[in-house]
């Protein structure tokens, strides 16, 4: 029928109309073509008809026929036959391709290139931004704690023995008392597992006093220890040795006196006997210039050294530096120091003194006077007063009685013997004749033997000689010598008395640049044994002999627990390097294009909120992140009736950012934040354009290496490392700490069987690279396994 084919194509119409509209070809009012119906356009043309000619469609009638047959029109009221549907082709604006509320534009920006336009900012408008952030996937990296072993000492089988010898010893004197002070210093040999004897030493202090009534500060004390015993225990386990040492230690104190002796019967003593004595006082005075001006002089302090005497026949020849330290307040009232060293000199009357006699010289400061003549200038007086006395060796026997007891020596043997030193010497310049030659014999060393005494000693001589220009030279020659001179009832700890006599030099210019020397040596040599005994006094002769106070002895037993330390004979030292994660990340920013239509035309725009939501991202591919999401935004526009209004509007974007080295099994974070909105109105007041920017950026975390072990350390015989000092996280106790280590980047050395190395990645110390590199270090040290056999003894 006519009707129900113009209903269908109305209907085909409709639907055409909608699939237009989905597809978004057709459906784009006031700018596309677009289709309307009858009723459309009555409803639209009522207002442009005046009501006597209006018509109304017969399908409003209710009789639904309309259009679909003939009618006739009224003489009367003529009527308006209208078409079923009508096309209406509109004049599009110049701005509508920009208001395009259908059609949002998305692309990359350039910005981080430099390449990218700049976004236009409205500094007026108020804007809420608000981005977002999501993780996928986490990663947790766990170091197991590192346990190094520990190296135990080398248990022992058995030991083999212990040698002790006394060292050190102190004695101090107080009032009816000596403390003794000293180290026991042992050597312990023992045979480890491997059936290797082993040696170590040990200091081991003691200490003791010893009552001795009369024992007076000042005066003389011999101290002889002794080590009686040393008992020693290995104990069960091996690694302890229980030690009892037995201490005898024989004390005796002496004094200094002057005494005279009778001759008598009794055993042959090697005496000194007191050839003269005196004292002597000096007043040295001298002006002293200041460093530093002063306000005045608080102290002065001195003290003789380097006495030197020299013999002449009746007299002696005393010489020394007095040492003193001046204390003086300068000008800013700062104490200060200097000091000045004064030669002196003095002599002494002895008659009966020869060269060749034994001196003793005790000098001492009297007093130190002084005045400060001018800020810089000090004047100074120093009294020095010198005691010396003369004492020659004799050999007598006296009377032994009931007198005091004496400390003395007897005499075992005497020997003497002459010895010819002769050499040939090259000057070291031509020579017409020697002037002279001046020896003495220095650094003698003896040693005795049975019935023996052996000497050794050097021959210094002093050469002066004139040369071609007449002018004088010297030059200095030292020769070695050594003798033995039998001495029957020497035996090994008696003391020995030297006197060595130069007694002649002869000397023979054979030319210009050879001389030859004979020098001839006369020994004398005394072996004498320490006694004491009682002697009579009397009236033969002055003698110096220690008298003895008081002697004691004191026996100490010191008990002593000790473990065997055995040093490892190979030792290598590691370090864990724990090195951490690594970080990748990528930054992509995207511009965001959409036209929103406003439900009513607006005045202006008074606020924009954005923010983002519904936020994911993958990994498409290896170094490329897909991000997606919603921007969810809102806008408040004013009217045109001056009233606020809101629209609300959802905008899907899509980001893809490049990270180089991510994989899909690398967990990652993304944040995505809204970095500005603009806007433009559009001239209607109805669509909105707005400019979104968003910045994106994935950060992503690479498996975390698997610690490694380097060496920091490789000790034993022989073994020479090379290292270099780096920084880097390493597995301690309490946690990963950043230290700085040396590491050993090459080794060799007998006994190592095998080195392994790795290229890794380090922080070199003051190489002035902050990043690490990699370098070539060791990681382990094998070495060569040397069996073992326990055997116990």
């Amino acid at each position: 029928m006519e009707f129900d084919d113009n209903l269908e194509k109305e209907e085909q119409v409709q639907v055409d109309k909608g699939e237009q509209s989905e597809n978004g070809e057709c459906g784009q009012k006031s700018i596309d073509e677009e289709w309307v119906t009858n009723d459309q356009l009555n409803t639209e043309t009522k207002e442009d008809f005046p009501p006597e000619l209006a018509v109304t469609p017969q399908d409003e009638t209710g009789d639904g026929r309309s259009g679909s047959f003939p009618f006739e029109l009224e003489a009367d009221n003529p009527t308006l036959v209208m078409p079923d549907r009508v096309q209406v082709k509109p004049k599009t604006p110049a701005w509508a391709g920009d208001f395009n509320p259908q059609v949002t534009r998305i692309r990359v920006s350039n910005q981080q290139s430099g390449l990218g336009a700049e976004i236009p900012r409205d500094q007026g408008l108020v804007q809420r931004l608000q981005g977002a952030e999501v993780t996928v996937g986490e990663r947790t990296a766990r170091v197991n704690p590192v346990v190094r072993p520990t190296q135990l000492p080398m248990p022992a089988v058995k030991v083999r023995n212990i040698t002790g010898e006394i060292r050190n010893v102190t004695a101090e004197l107080i009032k009816d008392k000596v403390i003794v002070q000293g180290i026991i210093h042992k050597q312990i040999f023992f045979v480890g597992l491997d059936n290797i004897v082993r040696h170590f030493a040990e200091d081991l202090p003691f200490s003791t006093f010893i009552d001795l009534p009369g024992a007076e500060p000042g005066m003389n004390v011999q101290v002889q220890p002794r080590i009686e015993k040393i008992l020693f225990r290995l104990t069960d386990d091996g690694l302890f040795i229980r030690q009892k040492i037995v201490l005898e230690i024989f004390i005796k104190v002496t004094q200094f006196v002057q005494v005279g002796l009778e001759l008598g019967t009794g055993p042959l003593l090697l005496l000194p006997r007191v050839v003269g004595e005196g004292v002597k006082q000096e007043l040295v005075e001298n002006v002293f210039t200041l460093a530093v001006p002063a306000l005045k002089v608080d102290e002065i302090r001195g003290e003789i050294r380097n006495i030197e005497t020299d013999v002449i026949p009746d007299k002696v020849v005393v010489q020394g530096i007095i040492h003193k330290q001046i204390f003086f307040v300068d000008q800013d009232n700062n104490a200060r120091h200097q000091a000045e060293e004064v030669p002196f000199s003095l002599f002494l009357d002895l008659p009966g003194v020869v060269p060749g006699v034994d001196l003793q010289v005790h000098p001492r400061i009297e007093g130190i006077f002084f005045e400060l003549l001018s800020e810089t200038e000090l004047r100074q007086k120093v009294v020095v007063e010198v005691f010396v006395k003369a004492t020659e060796s004799i050999q007598e026997r006296v009377a032994i009685g009931a007198g005091p007891l004496f400390k003395v020596e007897q005499v075992i043997g005497e020997g003497q013997q002459q010895v010819l030193n002769e050499s040939v010497l090259t000057l070291e310049r031509p020579a017409i004749k020697i002037r002279e030659i001046v020896g003495e014999i220095r650094n003698l060393v003896t040693e005795v033997i049975p019935d023996k005494v052996i000497i050794q000693g050097i021959i210094h001589k002093q050469i002066f000689f004139i040369g071609e220009d007449n002018i004088e030279y010297h030059q200095a020659e030292e020769r070695r010598f050594s003798l033995f001179i039998d001495v029957p009832g020497a035996v090994p700890g008696l003391n020995v008395t030297v006197r060595p006599r130069i007694e002649t030099i002869l000397f023979q210019l054979e030319s210009e640049t050879l001389l030859r020397e004979k020098v001839i040596v006369l020994i004398n040599v005394v072996v004498t044994e320490t006694i004491q005994v009682p002697l009579v006094t009397g009236d033969f002769s002055l003698f110096k002999l220690e008298q003895v106070i008081g002697e004691g002895v004191r026996q100490i037993l010191v008990e002593r627990r000790e473990r065997i330390p055995v040093t490892p004979v190979r030792n290598v030292v590691v370090e864990v390097v724990v090195p951490p994660a690594g970080i990748v990340t990528g930054r992509q920013q995207i511009i965001v294009e959409n036209v929103v239509e406003l439900p009513q035309p607006a005045v202006k725009i008074k606020e924009v909120q954005g923010e983002i939501s519904d936020l994911r991202a993958r990994v498409i591919f290896n170094d490329a992140v897909l991000i997606d999401g919603i921007i969810n935004k809102q806008v408040f526009f004013v009217g045109e009736d001056g009233v606020v209004r809101s629209v609300t509007e959802r905008i899907p974007f899509s980001i893809l950012v490049t990270v180089p080295g991510i994989t899909p099994e690398t967990p990652f974070s993304v944040a995505v934040e809204i970095e500005n909105i603009s806007f433009t109105l559009s001239p209607d007041g109805r669509f909105l354009r707005q400019i979104i920017v968003l910045n994106a950026e994935v950060t992503g975390e690479t498996p975390v290496p698997e610690p490694f072990q380097v060496v920091t350390a490789v000790t034993g015989p022989g073994i020479v490392t090379e290292t270099v000092l780096v920084g880097a996280p390493i597995q301690t106790p309490t946690g990963v700490e950043v230290r700085e280590f040396p590491v050993v980047t090459n080794v060799s050395g007998p006994g190592i069987e095998r080195v392994e190395r790795a290229v890794v990645l380090l922080d070199v110390v003051n190489d002035g690279n902050p990043n690490p590199v990699p370098i070539e270090v060791v990681t382990d040290v094998i070495f060569a396994v040397t069996p073992l056999q326990t055997v116990r003894a």
